[in-house]
């Protein structure tokens, strides 16, 4: 399935609106320096944000694994571009579904607000949970302002099958932050 630009639910939000996605006011909010602090990051690991957008949390995450590697993919050459100038982090342009990654490379995996605009969305939580080594965290950020929010609830129904399991949670329903351990 192609994936549909634009800003309806479903869809991949475009690369020529990115700016606002790093408006300064969103870390009201959404603070990316807390956010990244509930992924509890080792200094040295490999850390892999899928659905980078223009890199709104890469610099904190980038920051967090300062004797790590951090990688940020986006299927939009675009976004990549907006985090070359914002972290040092790897950049990758690929489609979530299909990550070029072999099976364990990540100690953590971060997903914020675009697990919904991915038209495989079951193709991208095994390929996530492919790359995570076993032990290792995805942690995945919602917001009840994001066209594409998924409920807690919904989101552990769609791991679970894949061997991700919630290790804890922070925030309130329509926004949290939940970290799952890869079993």
């Amino acid at each position: 399935m192609a994936p549909e630009y634009g800003l309806g639910r479903g869809k991949v939000f475009p690369a020529e609106k990115a700016s606002s996605l790093l408006n300064p006011l969103r870390r009201l909010v959404q603070s990316p320096d807390r956010t990244v602090s509930r992924m509890r990051l080792q200094e040295d690991a490999r850390a892999l944000e899928v659905g980078c957008g223009p890199g709104f949390f890469s610099p904190s995450i980038a920051r967090a694994v300062p004797h790590g590697r951090l990688v940020v993919l986006d299927l939009q050459i675009e976004m990549l571009r907006f985090v070359g100038e914002r972290a040092d982090a790897a950049r990758v342009q690929a489609d979530a579904s299909k990550l070029p990654f072999a099976a364990g490379s990540f100690d953590a995996v971060f997903v914020s607000a675009m697990l919904g605009e991915v038209p495989d969305r079951d193709g991208c939580i095994a390929e996530i949970r492919r790359v995570l080594r076993s032990g290792g965290h995805a942690t995945f950020a919602e917001t009840r302002r994001d066209s594409d929010f998924i409920s807690l609830q919904d989101l552990r129904q769609a791991l679970t099958p894949h061997g991700l399991t919630l290790a804890d949670r922070s925030g309130v329903r329509w926004q949290y932050v939940a970290r799952f351990r890869a079993t």
